[in-house]
């Protein structure tokens, strides 16, 4: 084979492959991404000796799953195990949301985490991995009017935000999933519970946060009960009896998942001053949080039909002597200012959106190109290599390998 041909062939191969060496210089590392994930960081420690010590005595002194965290017999030695491994690689490791694993991961935490919550209100912070919430543009309302098939005189907005969910196949899909296990007909509590989960983790925040935070004229019983009505309250959580808020928070620990979401809620939509102003609360990232409790024992809802504010289903009847903790426990959702200024402002961006496509309606991709000019929430779930690497970049390296490969048995008998 002449030398130049030699030559061209090595050029062609070395192009082909050169996307792919790049991405794969900026594969993550134990080093790097993945040293925060407590799955990780786990097996770190338990590859040295003394980390591996202080782990398995503190996995013995908190059962989580088992019942509620209680003060174990050698506190003191759990305690300084605990704080033996704040400065190993457990030390500062996070979960993801909707994580492979979540579980486990969540598991290992608060394991390292678990002195917080004995006895005490503050759970001690978030476990999962910081979100980043991109900065909001203004609005151009001209550019996003088009005919639909919404009513264009109908002035509740709940609706419209039912129907933009019914227009979108995997919103819709989702909600329909949970509305037939939580139908007062065949309503199953748990499947309930676990499909309004499913609901808010895996349909787009912009779709799920126009049914849940949809403005309503005031005095509006029908817009009303459409919102309130959307994580159904008479199957997951019925306003019969409802229990103690000490009870329903106790229930909470015991529950990786719920206790989990409920520091998450604390961290991002509890932040005071002594006088209960609220402190340095983004209003997308509360809301995020609160989303997160619901489809656990701690769903929050709107009090009524003709109210925007929110409660927890349970009350401080018979707390005796633990009124005062319960009381916050309950306050923390009824009287929270933070997580009242950011469903406000959540309702005034969908009055904004919803109310402005009349007389024409406002279709899908409008809908998304709007959302996209307010606040959103991006869920920082690690970069891989699929996700840097466009297609088409795959496709033109992966067919120049082939071609030469192809050539090369032919160009060897030249």
């Amino acid at each position: 084979m002449p030398p130049c041909v030699l030559r061209l062939l090595f050029a062609l191969l070395l192009l082909s492959l050169l996307p792919l060496l790049q991405a794969a210089g900026d594969l993550p590392t134990m080093d790097s991404t993945s040293m925060g994930n407590c799955i990780s960081a786990k097996k770190l420690c338990l590859d040295d000796f003394t980390c591996k010590v202080h782990f398995l005595h503190l996995e013995t002194c908190f059962p989580f799953m088992a019942s509620a965290p209680q003060k174990p017999e050698n506190q003191e030695g759990c305690l300084e195990a605990a704080q033996q491994l704040q400065n190993s690689s457990l030390g500062s490791c996070r979960c993801q949301w909707r994580m492979k694993n979540q579980g486990i991961c969540l598991a290992i935490y608060w394991t390292i985490h678990s002195t917080y919550g004995l006895g005490n209100y503050d759970l001690g912070g978030s476990p999962y991995k910081e979100i980043v919430i991109s900065k909001p543009r203004k609005f151009n309302h001209l550019d996003l009017l088009e005919s639909g098939s919404m009513s264009q005189s109908s002035p509740d907005l709940c609706m419209k935000s039912t129907t933009l969910c019914t227009l979108n196949d995997r919103c819709n899909k989702l909600r329909l999933a949970y509305g037939e296990v939580c139908s007062v007909a065949r309503c199953q509590p748990l499947r309930c519970q676990q499909e309004l989960r499913v609901f808010f983790e895996q349909v787009a925040d912009n779709y799920a946060q126009a049914l849940l935070f949809c403005p309503c004229e005031d005095g509006d019983d029908v817009c009303g009960a459409r919102r309130r009505n959307n994580i159904a309250p008479s199957c997951a959580s019925p306003a019969k009896d409802p229990p103690n808020c000490l009870m329903l928070w106790d229930t909470c620990l015991q529950d990786l998942l719920c206790r989990s979401r409920l520091a998450d809620f604390q961290m991002y939509c509890c932040r005071m001053d002594p006088v209960g102003t609220c402190v340095g609360i983004q209003p997308q990232r509360c809301l995020k949080a609160y989303m997160g409790l619901i489809g656990t024992v701690m769903t929050p809802n709107y009090i009524s039909n003709l109210s925007a504010d929110v409660a927890l289903s349970c009350s401080c009847q018979g707390s005796g002597n633990q009124l005062e903790e319960c009381m916050r426990i309950q306050e923390s959702f009824s009287k929270n200012p933070c997580l009242t200024k950011a469903i406000k402002a959540q309702m005034q961006v969908h009055h904004q959106l919803l109310s402005k496509s009349s007389p024409t309606a406002i279709s899908q991709d409008s809908f998304q190109s709007l959302w996209d000019h307010s606040y959103s929430v991006h869920i920082s779930q690690g970069n891989s290599l699929a996700g840097r690497l466009h297609p088409w970049v795959l496709t033109i390296s992966l067919g120049s390998l082939t071609l030469v490969l192809l050539l090369l048995p032919v160009l060897g008998h030249l």
